[in-house]
């Protein structure tokens, strides 16, 4: 009996109805993701620990310190760079960046070489004093003419261009090739872009457009932005609408504003067919991202999506205002 009541229990129960799966949240293209700053902190703090770790004053460090600032004030320029380097980092002496970049000018004034590669350096890239591009043009050619490596590839990535004589340009590229056979990868693009601004014919274009897509296959942004750029506009390759979106997809991916915008301008246009990455983002977003970070021709694009009202946004003479405004200061030089 009880058999049976439980079987008409389970007869006469309530069917359970199939609930409907949770619609996943759709997909936001990686191009649109914020930057992964992830471990960024952790390496920061590592860095900064080793800049400031405490001062070694060992026996030892002291006794080679003393040596090398006797040495110095000799006059011994090698010295002198030296004892410049010792009080940078601490060794056999308190920390003393202020008198180790004092130690390093006197070395650089009196024809050192080395000393005047890095005061180049220090200059360019304001490491340690302000930034000044004309001293640090001025050393790092002065520590080029004796042959020093630093001082050549300064020159070469700062200061000499496609508006250099060809001699300058040759010592570039010679210097800027050394580099990238040593693995520098944002050699690879500068590069690309050298022989590609300089190139005469088709086949000087391809070898240009060869080390552009060095630069992309390891992940330089500039590197795959430029041959993005190659073939939407059919330079050193075949034109490629396909081609184009494919690579302006992945700078936009690795954060280059000029892909960013790039791939809106393609996506705008309905040209290449669909993203390979994920479902396409709004050419709006993507111009935001890059007008963002300074990119001009995003802006551009902004100001006159604010004037008319495109690309599914309201007109807003406010914001067009604002983005013309950004857009003639990033202009002013």
């Amino acid at each position: 009996m009880k058999t049976i009541v439980l079987l008409l229990t389970l007869a006469l129960a309530p069917p359970v109805l199939a609930q409907p799966a949770a619609e996943a949240a759709p997909r936001q293209h990686p191009a649109l993701a914020e930057f992964d700053m992830s471990g960024l902190d952790d390496m920061r703090a590592r860095v900064q620990a080793v800049i400031n770790r405490p001062a070694d004053l060992s026996p030892d460090k002291v006794a080679a310190f003393e040596k090398i600032r006797r040495a110095a004030e000799g006059g011994d320029t090698a010295a002198q760079l030296e004892l410049a380097q010792m009080l940078h980092e601490g060794e056999g002496t308190p920390r003393d960046v202020d008198a180790g970049l004092a130690w390093m000018k006197k070395s650089a004034e009196g024809g050192y070489g080395p000393a005047q590669a890095f005061l180049g350096v220090a200059y360019t890239n304001g490491q340690g004093m302000a930034v000044d591009r004309k001293l640090g043009e001025y050393w790092s050619r002065k520590g080029a003419a004796q042959g020093v490596e630093l001082a050549n590839f300064m020159v070469a990535q700062h200061f000499e261009n496609i508006h250099s004589s060809p001699a300058e340009q040759a010592h570039a590229l010679h210097w800027l090739k050394f580099y990238a056979e040593n693995g520098f990868i944002p050699a690879y693009n500068e590069i690309g872009y050298r022989l590609m601004m300089t190139a005469h014919d088709d086949a000087q274009r391809k070898q240009a457009f060869g080390w552009y897509m060095r630069a992309a296959k390891a992940l330089d942004p500039p590197g795959l932005n430029n041959v993005a750029y190659s073939y939407e506009v059919g330079q050193g390759v075949p034109q490629s609408d396909e081609g184009a979106l494919g690579w302006y997809e992945m700078a936009a991916i690795a954060k280059s504003p000029p892909g960013q915008t790039g791939f809106a301008r393609l996506l705008e246009q309905g040209r290449g067919g669909a993203t390979r990455q994920g479902p396409p983002p709004k050419p709006f977003a993507l111009y935001l991202l890059a007008a963002k970070q300074g990119d001009v021709e995003a802006m551009d694009r902004l100001v006159k999506v604010y004037e008319k009202g495109e690309l599914e946004q309201a007109a807003d003479p406010v914001q067009a205002a604002l983005w013309r405004e950004k857009l003639r200061l990033a202009k002013t030089p």
